[in-house]
């Protein structure tokens, strides 16, 4: 065990040796122990989980296993499977490109059991295959709006897709319309656009406006 610490520090959160344990749960939280760069990063990834309506648990020890994973790391949990309740985990990594000989790429990713995803899906019923709204963004400063857009278009029961992909406008609307989706929000900051998809017609809005007029 003290040749996996030596290696990585954080392999102590999930030892199984009762000394390591017993060490462990003394230990100070490392939620406690962040730097500022990283505090306030948790705290915009938190506020976007609050925002959408994610339930979550902070855990302070919750680590995975491999070691190219920077800042965030998650699991996902499912109420419907009982005592073995994981579906599947994973976290943020901004060096992995880098390592396999690429460019500067931050990115996240997460792997899960195909079994426990059926199982945890059973009940559910399949959305149907539309998209009734792509939220575009016109400008960087309007991809907290575009979410929130997004997040209400679904709670409102469409079927709505956001740009993460970092697209310029011309290829965000390029991908809409391969999507097939009905109507595109054209967010900037503080304003949008609704442009209809089949009849080519755009206009502008206050954006508590865009959903109703879907």
């Amino acid at each position: 065990m003290r040749n996996r610490i030596d290696l990585n520090p954080l392999r102590a959160f999930d030892s199984t040796d009762a000394r390591t344990e017993a060490v462990m749960r003394e230990a100070p939280r490392l939620l406690d122990r962040l730097d500022p760069d990283d505090a306030e990063h948790f705290a915009q990834v938190r506020a976007l989980l609050d925002d959408a309506g994610i339930g979550y648990e902070l855990d302070a020890t919750l680590v995975r296993g491999l070691d190219y994973y920077t800042r965030t790391v998650f699991e996902f949990t499912s109420e419907d499977l009982g005592a073995q309740s994981g579906v599947g985990g994973g976290g943020r990594y901004d060096g992995l490109i880098e390592l396999l000989d690429g460019p500067p790429t931050p990115g996240v990713g997460w792997a899960a059991g195909v079994e426990r995803m059926l199982l945890a899906a059973r009940d559910l019923v399949a959305p149907a295959e539309r998209v009734d709204l792509f939220v575009a963004l016109a400008k960087p400063d309007g991809s907290r709006l575009a979410f929130e857009l997004a997040r209400d278009a679904r709670r409102a029961g469409l079927q709505a897709q956001l740009e993460l992909a970092g697209r310029s406008l011309k290829g965000q609307l390029k991908h809409a319309d391969r999507i097939g989706a009905r109507y595109v929000a054209i967010v900037g900051n503080g304003d949008v656009s609704l442009r209809d998809m089949e009849s080519g017609q755009q206009r502008d809005m206050d954006l508590r406006n865009v959903i109703p007029a879907i």
